[in-house]
């Protein structure tokens, strides 16, 4: 699992470390760098996948124009992995040359262990994938392996409820829009389907206006390859109701419910603006359902809002879990913690977390 990352000339940052935690928030207001925070994450996930380094640039909002801090020639992604009970430093660095974009070199460290020397190797980056070479050090490809899958299991999610109308393709992997729960559902086996979809049905019943009391998933077509998400509501049991008629925020909220039931356990979940189109009587609700599911399936979850009302339900037990992103002077973005910020106690004692938001304090 990722337990930190360190953007080091990366877009708007010259150098600012994110934590990762069970569940952890990210604020700030518009253009502050949130979004090149969950962009590194995407790179790194296309590096996990094998794609080549340009195409991994390309992933990323901006591409090879504004991946690098202004005045730089090179980025570096530090980050810090647990794998089988041991933590690791891993730098990624990338180095643009005449415009072109190639792998600076890299090491690899254990943690906690006195004296313990860093392995040096390099990225090699080939027209099909990304591998990693080490210069006279061996390495446990399935060691390698691992570091790559914890990659690939990073997952962002921004779920466009218009898309997840729309009939699906029966698949394993949720895409990031959300746009194949449907398919995500039917993939199941029959008895790890009804028992998600009961899971499902469970979190979404409080949300306004309490009338629904089932979401399913089904098969269509002659061929069965395709699928569509239902509700059953209070005011008519019999009569099913399919995606179409789902309103914009529960067709969110159930994408995100699905995602963290289906991930892989130790996956890292980012979610974009995670309350958007629910409605603020029900940011308790969210609240809960991320704290219960990322514990239970062991998933990490990150998520932004601009929500106050959401931050308030966080309680003051969740501070040392909130980031909030400025930019300074020149420009630069900063990842701040929240329980480390200039006079907490004194802006806590006059108002809410939210209120500290809404009032530009952070």
């Amino acid at each position: 699992m990722i337990t930190k990352i360190r953007l080091q000339n990366w877009k708007s940052f010259k150098d600012s470390t994110i934590y990762i935690d069970s569940l952890g928030i990210l604020i700030g207001t518009n253009a502050s760098g949130k979004s090149n925070v969950l962009d590194a994450f995407a790179f790194l996930r296309a590096v996990g996948e094998g794609k080549s380094l340009l195409d991994a640039i390309q992933t990323v909002r901006g591409g090879e124009d504004w991946i690098i801090r202004r005045g730089e020639d090179s980025f570096c992604i530090e980050i810090e992995i647990e794998i089988e009970g041991s933590s690791y430093l891993l730098d990624l660095r990338v180095v643009k040359q005449n415009s072109v974009f190639c792998f600076g070199p890299c090491e690899i460290r254990r943690l906690g262990i006195e004296d313990d020397d860093a392995v040096p190797g390099e990225f090699i980056d080939s027209a099909r994938n990304i591998t990693w070479k080490t210069y006279d050090v061996p390495i446990l490809l399935d060691f390698w392996a691992k570091i790559y899958a914890t990659f690939r299991n990073i997952i962002i999610l921004d779920p466009v409820p218009a898309k997840m109308r729309d009939y699906c393709k029966i698949s394993k992997e949720l895409k990031s829009d959300g746009s194949n729960v449907a398919g995500v559902l039917c993939a199941l086996s029959p008895e790890e389907k009804k028992k998600v979809e009961a899971l499902v049905s469970s979190y979404v019943r409080p949300l306004p206006e309490r009338d629904i009391n089932k979401v399913i998933s089904e098969p269509v077509g002659l061929i069965k390859s395709d699928a569509m998400l239902y509700c059953y509501e209070d005011w008519n049991p019999e009569q099913p109701v399919d995606a179409r008629g789902m309103s914009d925020g529960t067709l969110r909220f159930i994408a995100i419910v699905v995602a963290l039931l289906t991930v892989a356990p130790h996956s890292l979940l980012l979610i974009e603006e995670v309350d958007n189109g629910l409605h603020p009587s029900r940011a308790k609700e969210l609240v809960d359902m991320l704290k219960d599911l990322s514990r239970q399936r062991q998933v990490d979850v990150l998520c932004t809002t601009h929500n106050p009302v959401l931050l308030d339900e966080l309680g003051n037990k969740m501070i040392p879990f909130i980031s909030y992103v400025t930019r300074d002077e020149h420009g630069d973005s900063h990842v701040n913690l929240l329980e480390e910020k200039e006079n907490l106690a004194k802006l806590m004692a006059s108002g809410t977390i939210g209120r500290m938001m809404v009032n530009d304090k952070i």
